[in-house]
């Protein structure tokens, strides 16, 4: 995968089917067919909507990957919602409610969006959060509640979220997080918390989201992580550590990150390995007990190859897959 630079990690980039499924009229006559259009709903039109709109797919660009998600119900028009309007949507029985759309959220509306009918649920376009609000929204035990919006998070508002059960936490807007913070939110109880925002991570902080006990921690912004650091993640307490962000290596960081079962061994990123150390670095990585991917891989020398392909199950790209096939039939 690419950094997570990408503004399409803090406000996800949609591609709307703008077909409506069969309809009722009554419908149809007051809500346009493309419901990224709607810019105002009623409780009476939002129940109308729950009901009867039978959702469409929406696919996500994220990262490097363009996931189709079906039966989603998108309104990223909508520029405010009420309680009153929130418990109808969220009565739609589809995948996916997207609000995007909404700069604002108190915690009513909160509360009655956190009742859980979708699997997940996009609010990328709040920049703010309060605690009220947050420990409102933190009672939504779906799949995934996606505020990559945020690039701050306080102690407290960090708490909030942390406290309940949502799968998969997403908080790829934050571009910063000291170490309270940090703190807060290893106490996270769901399964993945996504940080894909940070761009660069201190030792006392990476200690303190190496406590998180999920099964996935995605610090997928990092380009480059020192040897310190690694051997501070190294310490991850929970079951897949993902780095696919990193486009470059050193001798000591390959050396850590081989040895760490937890990491997920994805090196999307890396497009070269031409450093005066590519060979240790690669004679590194192949002894990985592991999957480890360079798919991506544009630039290495032929003496780092034969290295590197020394593991028998690394992915490379297909130029280099024939010298793999001859290596591993021991030509």
């Amino acid at each position: 995968m690419k950094p997570a630079t990408d503004t399409s990690i803090l406000a996800a980039a949609l591609i709307v089917s703008l077909v409506w499924l069969s309809p009722s009229r009554a419908l149809a006559d007051e809500l346009p067919k493309d419901t990224n259009q709607i810019e105002r709903l009623t409780p009476e039109q939002a129940k109308k909507l729950a009901a009867e709109f039978p959702g469409v797919d929406v696919v996500e660009r994220v990262e490097s990957m363009t996931p189709r998600i079906p039966g989603c119900l998108p309104l990223n028009g909508l520029k405010s919602l009420d309680a009153a309007t929130a418990r109808e949507l969220v009565k739609f029985k589809g995948q996916s409610l997207y609000l995007n759309g909404l700069t604002v959220l108190d915690a009513d509306t909160a509360k009655a969006l956190a009742v859980r009918t979708v699997a997940s649920l996009y609010l990328n376009g709040l920049t703010t959060l309060d605690v009220a609000t947050a420990q409102a929204l933190a009672g939504f035990e779906g799949g995934g509640l996606h505020l990559n919006g945020l690039t701050r998070l306080d102690v407290a508002t960090a708490q909030a979220l942390a406290v309940r059960t949502v799968a998969s936490l997403y908080l790829n807007g934050l571009t910063t997080l000291d170490v309270a913070t940090a703190k807060a939110l290893a106490e996270f109880k769901g399964r993945g918390l996504y940080l894909n925002g940070l761009t660069r991570l201190d030792a006392a902080t990476a200690k303190a989201l190496a406590e998180f006990k999920g099964d996935l921690l995605s610090l997928n912004g990092l380009t480059r992580l020192d040897a310190d650091i690694a051997k501070t993640l190294a310490e991850f307490k929970g079951r897949w550590l993902s780095l696919k962000g990193l486009t470059t290596l050193d001798a000591a960081t390959a050396k850590t990150l081989a040895a760490l079962d937890k990491w997920d061994g994805d090196l999307s990123s890396i497009v070269a390995i031409e450093s005066p150390d590519s060979v240790e670095i690669a004679a590194t990585l192949a002894t990985r007990k592991g999957p480890l991917r360079l798919p991506n891989l544009k630039k290495i020398s032929p003496k780092t190859l034969a290295a590197l392909i020394e593991k028998e199950d690394v992915m490379l790209p297909e130029e280099f897959q024939e010298r793999q096939k001859l290596r591993q039939q021991g030509r």
